[in-house]
């Protein structure tokens, strides 16, 4: 999960690939039905071989069909543009297909070598870097059945996209990234593969906040836009978080209403356009949103309760089920990080959909009902 999520306090308006991302044709409902929608976040690159087979056995305990997996560009290549190691990704993406999980890869995160400042969060000073690692990456797992890869991850906030210059996202500069990443990734292989956007982070409305650190999805995404992001982009990347709110609370702040309702004026005119409707403008109707990271805490703050947090999952994967335009979902995350705590529980530790303990919360039941 990652940190910046700030939910307007404003009244709720309560209303209304298998293995490849590929675009749907017209129709009532996702082409991912049931289970094949389902993911999670939650195999860890950095775990040791046995912690992740332990990880996918719980995945797919699930009944999810999908898992989320990251790449870090820093930890493959931190000893320079000609070093590799890809052992921890490996055995990431062995444990996934083991239990004949598909794989979303998230690659993200750059090396000192490729960067002018000491946070792996600044973009690399060279896009065609990005885009030779990105290649090397689907040349290696595209052979073992991974077709599906995210470029990057929330570029729309500071703690993920600090531009060297200003520390603050650039939308120009991500799309420069697309750019370069996008033609060599498919070039790497001989397979069909489905290139994600990067998953925008909520922010409010639109717009950015004050300082500059956070932009708005919605202002984002129709910015990347302008900019000529579309031809590099399979699919759009989305991060629905609501909590404490619910995905069926329809307001111009929830994230997962801004993926498809345009906000209206009283004489009926948008004030705040959808992203559906950003890329139908755009000429991408037929592209998916792939929901890459989506969920509640059940500590800190915001959270919810871990009852709560089940009915948020129940309508997630009901409305998911109803959209032509979704591709899967990816729940963040599979386990909590640490013990609860009454004592300034941190939020980030308590999204997964099992304790630390491993004993399941209610939300567990919500996905293996999934059929």
């Amino acid at each position: 999960m990652q940190v910046g999520r700030r939910v307007a306090q404003i009244l709720l308006v309560v209303a209304t690939v298998i293995a490849t991302l590929s675009v749907p044709t017209a129709s009532a409902a996702s082409p991912y039905v049931g289970r094949q929608g389902i993911g999670l976040n939650g195999i860890d690159f950095r775990s040791s071989w046995s912690a992740q087979q332990a990880q996918a056995t719980r995945v797919a305990g699930t009944g999810a069909k999908w898992v989320r997996i990251e790449i870090d560009w820093w930890y493959v290549q931190d000893g320079g543009p000609t070093a590799y190691n890809w052992s921890g990704p490996d055995g990431a993406v062995a444990a996934a297909k083991a239990k004949s999980l598909n794989v979303l890869l998230l690659i993200q995160k750059t090396p000192p070598w490729a960067r002018t400042t000491s946070d792996g969060s600044t973009p690399p000073t060279n896009p065609d870097d990005y885009a030779t690692f990105a290649a090397k990456v689907v040349s290696r797992y595209a052979p073992q059945g991974v077709r599906s890869f995210e470029v990057w991850n929330e570029p729309n906030l500071w703690m993920f996209w600090a531009d060297p210059v200003t520390g603050k996202p650039n939308v120009q500069g991500y799309v420069d990234l697309l750019k370069a990443a996008y033609p060599k990734m498919k070039a790497a292989t001989t397979s069909t593969i489905s290139i994600v956007a990067a998953g925008l982070s909520p922010y409010g409305t639109t717009g950015q906040s004050p300082e500059g650190h956070a932009v708005s999805p919605i202002t984002y995404l129709d910015q990347m836009y302008d900019l000529g992001a579309g031809p590099y982009v399979d699919a759009v990347g989305w991060h629905p978080y609501t909590a404490p709110a619910l995905p069926n609370d329809t307001a111009d702040w929830n994230a997962w209403s801004q993926m498809s309702v345009d906000f209206t004026n009283p004489d009926g005119t948008i004030y705040q356009k959808s992203a559906r409707t950003i890329m139908t403008e755009n000429g991408d109707a037929g592209k998916l949103i792939v929901m890459t990271e989506a969920g509640a805490a059940t500590a800190g703050d915001p959270s919810v309760s871990e009852q709560v947090q089940a009915t948020a999952y129940r309508q997630a994967v009901d409305n998911r089920l109803s959209y032509s335009w979704a591709g899967p979902i990816f729940f963040y995350e599979t386990t909590d990080r640490a013990a609860m705590t009454a004592v300034n529980p941190d939020k980030e530790n308590y999204f997964g959909v099992y304790r630390s303990n491993g004993v399941a919360k209610p939300a567990v039941t919500v996905l293996k009902s999934v059929r």
